[in-house]
């Protein structure tokens, strides 16, 4: 949901106070730590909420061209390439087999990887290490258990039920797997995975929102579909095994990282805070010039009206800081709106 900041317009907010319910922006918080996720309300000195980025992350329609030159980028590029031609490569025996296997395993842990760096706000694709590295492989034992536990659902439905609750049942769980494989990337719980007040509870979250990306990414898949059977029927099967393989691959990133992206626009209705990682970090709250917070509280109490409480600021200021030519400047021009140019001499 997008908040624009009470003092500032236009300004995304970056934090809600919930005991003046306002929300700021990063000009009117200099002094916070977003890193942290701390940040005090000028107004009460409260501890306020981090929204990170969303209240202005771009809709994810916004950005489907984004989203095809994804895994066009180096590292996910080495992925699919290692991932696709090695095993074609390989000999058909079962050593073959045996580096296919894990090469389809080291492709599905980089998948969720790509879903999680995306939902923390990093936008460009995880190292090409994320795919090979030692680590993290137990996701993907995780995800074959919660296709495994899909599929024994779907099987008693039928079993107990009939035609008709088998029939419900597949229907609930291909329209809930988008939804099934973002909570797993999120929590590492097979049991929240395959938990349908869970799954219903993420897409009434995210609303309408969620069945528009669920189209998009029946169309992705009917295209990677398409894509390989002309790929199998049009080229020799050396030429075309790899070349289905790489397609492929190719939407299924494109796929993971929609999901990914979904998690990051709709962070604060889903209970996280996350923000653009792949920017120029800002300079540590500690170091910036802590004539920011000045400036900051000068401007809020200006536009909320109270001009005494401005000119006493600047009067104080002034007083630890006699010779300082941008607040004589502020306070004179301050006097000068009120009419009052006598009584605002510092002493």
């Amino acid at each position: 949901m997008k908040h624009d900041c009470h003092y500032h317009p236009g300004d995304p907010a970056k934090w809600h106070c919930g005991e003046c319910q306002l929300h700021f922006c990063a000009r009117c918080m200099p002094d916070a730590n977003a890193k942290q996720r701390r940040g005090i309300c000028p107004q009460c000195n409260k501890a306020m909420r981090y929204l990170g980025a969303a209240t202005e992350v771009v809709p994810f329609w916004h950005r489907l061209g984004a989203f095809f030159r994804y895994p066009f980028h180096a590292d996910p590029l080495l992925v699919i390439a290692i991932c696709t031609l090695v095993p074609a490569l390989a000999p058909r025996n079962l050593l073959g087999m045996l580096v296919w296997l894990l090469l389809a395993l080291a492709l599905m842990k980089y998948t969720y990887a790509v879903i999680n760096r995306t939902a923390e706000g990093h936008l460009k694709p995880p190292p090409l290490a994320e795919a090979f590295s030692g680590s993290g492989f137990n996701i993907v034992i995780l995800q074959i258990l919660v296709f495994a536990l899909m599929g024994g659902l779907v099987t008693a439905a039928g079993l107990l039920g009939g035609p008709l609750l088998l029939l419900l049942t597949l229907a609930f769980v291909v329209l809930a797997l988008p939804a099934s494989i973002m909570v797993l990337a999120m929590e590492r719980s097979v049991g929240a995975a395959v938990n349908p007040l869970n799954l219903a509870t993420l897409i009434a979250r995210i609303g309408s929102p969620y069945f528009l990306l669920y189209g998009y990414l029946i169309l992705l898949v009917l295209a990677s579909g398409a894509a390989q059977d002309f790929a199998l029927t049009h080229f020799s099967e050396w030429v075309s095994r790899p070349l289905a393989g790489f397609l492929n691959s190719t939407f299924t990133l494109m796929l993971f990282h929609m999901l990914g992206y979904l998690l990051f626009q709709y962070q604060e209705e889903l209970g996280f805070a996350a923000d653009y990682q792949d920017a120029v970090e800002p300079e540590d709250h500690h170091h910036r010039d802590r004539s920011q917070r000045f400036d900051a509280d000068l401007d809020m109490n200006l536009k909320d009206g109270n001009y005494d409480r401005a000119q006493t600021l600047l009067l104080e200021q002034l007083k630890r800081e006699p010779d300082n030519s941008l607040r004589i400047g502020q306070l004179y021009r301050l006097l000068a709106a009120r009419n009052d140019i006598r009584s605002g001499s510092p002493q």
